[in-house]
C-alpha cells in the first residue's frame, strides 16, 4: 500500500505536464500578412489588391485576396466596356468555382477570391488594362510560369518574412 501512495504524486505530475503541452501547441498563433498594391493604367483605370494570407508554420493554410478595378466615369456608365470587364474575369477565374465573388457597382468591380482547404492557384498581379482610343482592352495573364505574375495556393511552404519578401520584391507594401 504504501507504493501506491507514492505513485500519485508523480503520475499528477504527468498529467499536469501533459496538460500543459497540449494547451502551448493549440494555443499557438498562427500568422496573418497582410499586403497591398495599387496600378494605375491607361485612361485612370486602377486596380487595388489586398492579399490576406495565414501561415501556420511553413505553410499557407488561407488565402483571401480582394481586386478592386476602379473606373474613371466615362467607362463606368458604359455598360459594354462592365460587360467586357465581367466576362474577362469570370472566365478567367471560372476554375475557382463558388470560391470567387464578384460584385459590380457603379463605378468599380470587386472580385474577392477566399481559398481555405483547396490547393487551387490563386494568381496576383495578372489584370492590366490598355486604352487603344477611347477602347478598352483587359489583359488577364494567366500563365503560371510568367515572371510578371505571381502565383500562390494554400500548402505552398513560405515562412512570414519569405512571403513578405516575394510580395515587398513584386511591389506590394506588407504589414
Amino acid at each position: 500500500m504504501n507504493t501506491r501512495k507514492n505513485m500519485t504524486f508523480p503520475v499528477v505530475l504527468v498529467f499536469l505536464f501533459i496538460v500543459i503541452i497540449v494547451y502551448l501547441f493549440s494555443s499557438i498563433k498562427q500568422t496573418t500578412i497582410t499586403c497591398e498594391k495599387i496600378r494605375s493604367f491607361d485612361s485612370d483605370i486602377k486596380v487595388e489588391e489586398t492579399v490576406i494570407s495565414k501561415i501556420d508554420g511553413k505553410k499557407i493554410i488561407e488565402l483571401n485576396v480582394t481586386k478592386v478595378i476602379y473606373l474613371p466615369e466615362e467607362y463606368a456608365n458604359d455598360r459594354e466596356k462592365i460587360l467586357l470587364i465581367k466576362n474577362s474575369l469570370e472566365r478567367t477565374l471560372d476554375y475557382l468555382g463558388d470560391k470567387v465573388t464578384y460584385k459590380y457597382n457603379n463605378n468599380n468591380v470587386v472580385i474577392n477570391i477566399a481559398v481555405k482547404d483547396s490547393k487551387d492557384l490563386v494568381l496576383l498581379n495578372n489584370i492590366s488594362f490598355i486604352d487603344n482610343s477611347g477602347n478598352i482592352e483587359v489583359e488577364i495573364n494567366s500563365n503560371t510560369k510568367s515572371n510578371d505574375v505571381i502565383a500562390l495556393a494554400v500548402g505552398d511552404s513560405y515562412t512570414e518574412g519569405e512571403l513578405m519578401t516575394r510580395l515587398k520584391n513584386n511591389g506590394y507594401s506588407c504589414k
